[in-house]
């Protein structure tokens, strides 16, 4: 057993059809610290942001201006890897880029990898792993942390013969993985003998299962993750448990109450997908079927945003009322309605793919598009559920990379209210304090009467209604309150340090700073120490919650009139 599991961890000792998993060694809270993983076998970016991004820290040119800036400069000897300083440069070396270095550099030269091509992400990986492994087994006095490196890896389950003969796809799937083994060997100037190729395509298949992708495109993130110890946590579609990562460390967090001896399970997958489309997921990555409640009950989002306890946290949200949350809007599951579900399930996929890239009159045509296709889960308010959640989410951005701030706050504001809260029931849940900090940029916009941006084809009544709640709300204010709410869940969303609590810290400095409006921010102040205080509970509900459900229900009106009934 890897001595790298934590001690708020254990391995189960009985027999699980899901083999082995960590159990809680004590009790944790929501949004708890449970453990955090230091010392991963491999963490490398994704060969696209190989570039960009210091191959020792991960740090990256973040995607706020606020957050500090990072500046990485190539390894001089295979112009490959990056660092953003000596320090991690040195300390990359001395782990294993000294024997990378080589393999970058032969590859670069006989491949021609000169216009910012690069080696495959998994490719590289194994090269890292391969040299691990094999300085392990060449060095004498290795140490201890080090020497177990292949031990750890034999425990890791690969399952590949399911990889070798899994159904559609799979073939090709076996063949790509002969192949990145035969040029991780090659470039290493290893043997590529059928023992060696096999060894090697063992190692990736064990990759490919125990893995984590770090990717997050809100802060830039994205890279490959592997620690033996954090692949040991089980999957479930209905997580007690979530995992993520700050550089080279995963941090493991409750997302909800957990007892002593209880399993800690985490999601594999996006957990709000379909059914069948987690099936999916689930069987051809990590092979197996997963019987969590979700799954065999078939329970929607708003189902599950009913069973989990702790629902009171959202008193100090944009979702107060949180008995609301345990009714759904919908008159039925959708489970109940065969006629619906079939027709999500047709549509899902022509529906899933993101936008981003797409210029702003395609992106209007297929926003178009979409919005038709999902009118039987609009008309059944099942707005929580894919794809109309994707298409609401990608209409916000739509209007707000086109200027038009004011629909896209609405669109935001509905989100915030009617679909986030639903889909992520704790009000630390990362998506949804992403999406509050959202709001407080498209409020940055609207804020003052000279920003005001023209409303597109917001018009007529709908235009004069959206102008008129404007008019008569502070939103300076109510984005204060949203910054103080990213302020108090982030750092149980992820930590400290993270990216998003970092700039909605630098935008409540700003606003502090602001002439004039010291009487407002003295109210969000006391607010955020007693936000159940009965005065303080008056001010919440007037100057924040009323002006964004006003915002929400106009919402729809404007997406109709943009994209069509």
């Amino acid at each position: 057993m890897p001595s790298s599991i934590p001690p708020t961890l254990t391995l189960s000792k009985g027999p699980s059809t899901r083999g082995r998993g960590l159990l809680a060694s004590r009790a944790f809270a929501p949004g708890d610290l449970i453990a955090t993983f230091d010392d991963p076998l491999v963490v490398i970016p994704d060969s696209a942001q190989l570039p960009m991004t210091c191959s020792w820290c991960l740090s990256s040119p973040p995607p706020s201006p606020s957050a500090p800036r990072v500046t990485v400069h190539a390894c001089k000897g295979c112009q490959t890897a990056a660092y953003c300083s000596t320090a991690c440069q040195r300390a990359d070396w001395r782990g294993v880029h000294k024997g990378e270095c080589k393999v970058l550099k032969r590859a670069r030269a006989e491949s021609g990898l000169h216009s910012g091509l690069q080696l495959p992400t998994p490719v590289r990986a194994l090269v890292r792993l391969l040299l691990l492994l094999r300085r392990n087994t060449a060095e004498e006095g290795t140490p201890p942390a080090e020497a177990q490196a292949q031990a750890a890896i034999d425990e890791l389950q690969g399952h590949v013969a399911a990889f070798r003969g899994s159904g559609s796809g799979g073939s090709q799937r076996w063949r790509d993985m002969e192949l990145q083994a035969l040029g991780a060997l090659h470039y290493m100037g290893m043997e590529t003998v059928p023992s060696s190729v096999a060894g090697a395509v063992e190692l990736l298949c064990k990759m490919q299962v125990n893995s984590f992708n770090r990717l997050d495109v809100d802060i830039g993130q994205s890279g490959l993750f592997l620690h033996p110890a954090l692949a040991m946590v089980n999957h479930s579609c209905v997580p007690n448990a979530f995992v993520q990562f700050s550089g080279r460390r995963a941090i493991l967090r409750a997302y909800r109450a957990i007892k002593e001896g209880e399993e800690v399970e985490i999601s594999y997958i996006e957990c709000t997908l379909h059914r069948s489309h987690r099936q999916q997921a689930l069987k051809s990555g990590y092979h197996f079927d997963c019987i969590c409640p979700r799954c065999s009950e078939d329970l929607d989002v708003y189902e599950v945003c009913q069973m989990y306890p702790h629902l009171e946290l959202n008193l100090f949200s944009l979702t107060p009322n949180f008995e609301v949350l345990g009714k759904s809007p919908a008159q039925e599951p959708l489970r109940s309605n065969e006629t619906l579900r079939r027709k999500v399930e047709k549509i899902y996929p022509r529906c899933s793919t993101a936008l981003h890239g797409v210029d702003v009159p395609q992106r209007r045509e297929e926003l178009q598009r979409r919005w038709g296709l999902c009118k039987p889960l609009r008309k059944a308010k099942m707005f929580a559920i894919q794809p109309l959640t994707q298409a609401v989410v990608e209409a916000c951005i739509y209007f707000g990379e086109r200027g038009d701030f004011a629909a896209a706050l609405a669109i935001s504001c509905f989100v915030a209210i009617q679909v986030d809260p639903y889909r992520s029931p704790m009000p630390f849940d990362a998506q949804r304090v992403k999406g509050l900090l959202i709001l407080a940029r498209i409020l940055t916009n609207t804020a003052s009467g000279k920003f005001l941006p023209p409303m597109g084809s917001t018009k007529d009544a709908v235009k004069t209604k959206l102008s008129d709640i404007l008019a008569k709300t502070d939103q300076l204010l109510i984005c204060q309150v949203v910054l103080a709410l990213v302020v108090r869940w982030g750092p149980s969303a992820h930590s400290d340090e993270w990216q998003v609590c970092s700039e909605a810290r630098d935008l409540l400095e700003n606003l502090k700073a602001l002439s004039g409006r010291e009487k407002e921010y003295a109210k969000v102040e006391t607010f955020a120490k007693n936000p159940s205080g009965p005065d303080e509970s008056i001010f919440f509900e007037a100057g924040v919650l009323r002006p964004i459900r006003e915002l929400s229900d106009i919402a729809l009106d404007i997406m109709t009139l943009e994209f069509g009934s």
